[in-house]
């Protein structure tokens, strides 16, 4: 029964490296077979200013995923454990943090308790360039530990895990490369950086190196960040278009010397299960003299009839009159509006009006 057991789980972990759906069915049968009621995977990016966040690959409950990663995520003591650990290796807590040590952490006596759990079992998954997934199993809070066999059983997985994690996260690297370029070099015609929260250029198009090597333009790459002297506000804008400082949404600055506008627009993460660690993402574009219409369907990727919609709602239009004007029904009209705001990152028509009226 043990081996068939470990057969089966070592199956599964390795369906997980082209399928991302059997991630959640690996957790769950983890955490039965090892004796935990259940798992999630967590990301740490220690470049970032926030401490490890739970993944979308999880079975911990919506309201347990906010409290950790707002609140208590910075407080898990895990952290200091994990940060020399080699990749393939668990951590106990119960047997390295100790249970006279947790019992004096806020950690474990507010936030475990207030989730009805005991402890964590954690493996660091694959490590590069200072970010990490972890994979976590969490005892109930009334559970007996577990058994002898049962850590055994965790011990003897770790190295397909390891294996399984790193293979999965090669082929997502390759995947998300393809996508950033697929993303740029599609829309050559206007200068555009692909940028992290904290500034860091993760690409950038042909057009954008151009200006950036012409003497006069304001923006400039320093240490592999983006950044403007002339521009005081555009780390901030950044951030707010990577959501660090709240919703993301878009802004846009002007360039005094240049002429122009530079827009400054989320970029929207794949709803997908992955393992691949994506930081958010802004896309820079600037914005010079160049018709409205294709600026639109560039920038944004409207289709054509969104884009001459667009033009329409940016000149005050109602929906109605829209209709009329373009010869299509008011069910046509809502069915586009309701395309452009999510390509915009918008919610109302107040709200679209104002960020498109900014592209001329």
């Amino acid at each position: 029964m043990q081996e068939s057991t470990y057969d089966e789980l070592v199956s599964l972990i390795y369906d997980c490296v082209l399928d991302e759906c059997a991630w959640l069915r690996l957790l769950g049968r983890l955490a039965v077979v090892t004796g935990h009621r259940e798992g999630t995977l967590l990301f740490w990016d220690r470049h970032g200013d926030v401490g490890p966040q739970i993944s979308a690959i999880s079975l911990c409950s919506p309201e347990l995923q906010r409290s950790y990663d707002s609140d208590y995520g910075r407080l898990d003591p895990t952290q200091r454990f994990m940060l020399g650990r080699r990749v393939g290796d668990w951590y106990h807590d119960v047997h390295e943090y100790g249970k006279e040590s947790m019992a004096r952490d806020p950690f474990y006596q507010e936030f475990f308790r207030d989730h009805g759990l005991q402890s964590t079992s954690s493996i660091k998954l694959y490590e590069q360039d200072g970010a990490a997934a972890y994979l976590s199993l969490l005892t109930a809070l009334d559970a007996p530990a577990p058994s002898d066999a049962q850590r055994a059983m965790v011990a003897r997985l770790a190295r397909h895990l390891q294996q399984a994690a790193g293979m999965s996260s090669s082929i997502r690297r390759l995947e998300l490369g393809l996508a950033q370029r697929e993303l740029l070099l599609e829309q050559s015609a206007t200068a555009q950086w692909l940028v992290e929260a904290n500034g860091r250029v993760v690409l950038c198009n042909g057009v954008a190196e151009r200006r950036m090597g012409e003497v006069l333009f304001p923006l400039r790459m320093r240490q592999g960040r983006l950044f403007a002297d002339a521009i005081p506000k555009l780390a901030v804008t950044i951030r707010m278009a990577c959501g660090r400082d709240g919703p993301a949404r878009a802004g846009w600055l002007r360039l005094p010397e240049a002429g122009a506008e530079v827009l400054i627009t989320p970029v929207k993460s794949e709803e997908r299960f992955t393992l691949e660690h994506q930081p958010s993402l802004a896309l820079v574009a600037l914005l010079e003299n160049r018709p409205r219409v294709e600026l639109l369907a560039e920038l944004f990727r409207f289709t054509g009839a969104e884009s001459r919609l667009a033009e329409l709602i940016a000149q005050g239009l109602s929906p109605e009159d829209c209709a009329g004007r373009l010869g299509v029904s008011i069910n046509t009209v809502r069915s586009q509006l309701r395309s452009l705001f999510g390509k915009t990152d918008t919610t109302r028509q107040s709200e679209l009006v104002g960020l498109l009226t900014r592209v001329r």
